[in-house]
C-alpha cells in the first residue's frame, strides 16, 4: 500500500502547469519572461500568443521558435521536450497570467493603483 502511494506520488503532474518549463528555464534555458516579452512584440494579441506557443510547444523546432537566431543555435528548439496539447495550453494561459504587462504600464495623468499609498493605504 506504501509502496502504491509513493509511486502514483511520483507520477502525479506538477502543481503548477509551469513547472514542467521551470525545471529547464529557471537553469539554463532563457527566462519565460523573456519568451513571453518576446511572443508578445512579434504577435501582439494573447489569441495569436497562445496559438503560436502552443502550437510550438507540441510540435518544437527552429521554425517554430520566435527566439532570434542566436539563441536558436544556443539553446536548440529541436530538443525542447514535446507537451500534450492540453498541458501547453494550460502552462501558456498561466504564463500568459503571470507576465501580464498590461498592470504594469504607467500612464500619466491616471493615478497608479498598483503602490500601497496610491490606495490610500499607509
Amino acid at each position: 500500500m506504501i509502496l502504491v502511494l509513493i509511486l502514483s506520488g511520483l507520477a502525479a503532474e506538477p502543481t503548477s502547469p509551469l513547472a514542467r518549463c521551470a525545471v529547464c528555464h529557471t537553469k539554463s534555458g532563457p527566462p519565460l519572461s523573456l519568451i513571453y516579452r518576446r511572443y508578445l512584440m512579434l504577435y501582439s494579441s494573447k489569441e495569436r500568443i497562445r496559438k503560436h506557443m502552443v502550437d510550438f510547444l507540441t510540435a518544437p523546432s527552429k521554425e517554430k521558435s520566435a527566439m532570434p537566431e542566436g539563441m536558436k543555435n544556443r539553446f536548440n528548439p529541436q530538443k525542447h521536450p514535446i507537451f500534450p496539447p492540453q498541458i501547453a495550453k494550460k502552462a501558456v494561459e498561466t504564463l500568459i497570467e503571470k507576465e501580464n504587462l498590461i498592470p504594469r504600464i504607467v500612464v500619466p495623468g491616471r493615478p497608479d493603483t498598483s503602490r500601497p499609498e496610491a490606495k490610500g493605504i499607509r
